[in-house]
């Protein structure tokens, strides 16, 4: 599994739909915006939810923040776990970050999305991950 993480300010998303609509944006708070891209491998590795749980709630102590979005994200690696096991994985790690007391939106898979991100300046703001 692959994360790419940014303390984001802010960050929106919409589905990109045909031309002609213009679907509502979903406006989340500052917090940490994680790209998580589930490799076929983790499938077979029972730790790899607790590893990304562990890395995120890393982050989001360093950072100070208790908002995390999670973001489905397959093009971190050429290995690519089916659509179903990344939302099952990505719903795991979720869950256990709610448990731990953080605020956790989950942006829906099965569409394409645009997205801005305004990302924060420290160094600790733009971290990637192998677990």
């Amino acid at each position: 599994m692959k994360l790419l993480m940014f303390h984001a300010g802010e960050f929106w998303y919409r589905p990109n739909l045909t031309e002609g609509s213009e679907p509502e944006k979903t406006v989340l708070p500052e917090g940490l915006v994680v790209f998580a891209h589930v490799e076929e491998s983790d499938v077979e590795r029972p730790d790899a939810v607790d590893k990304a749980v562990g890395n995120i709630k890393w982050l989001s102590n360093k950072n100070k923040v208790g908002s995390i979005v999670l973001h489905s994200f397959a093009h971190l690696s050429s290995s690519k776990s089916d659509p179903d096991t990344a939302d099952g994985i990505i719903q795991a790690i979720a869950e256990k970050l709610a448990k731990k007391g953080l605020d956790v939106h989950v942006v829906p898979s099965g569409q394409f999305y645009e997205f801005s991100i305004h990302v924060l300046g420290p160094s600790l703001a733009k971290v990637f991950k192998e677990v």
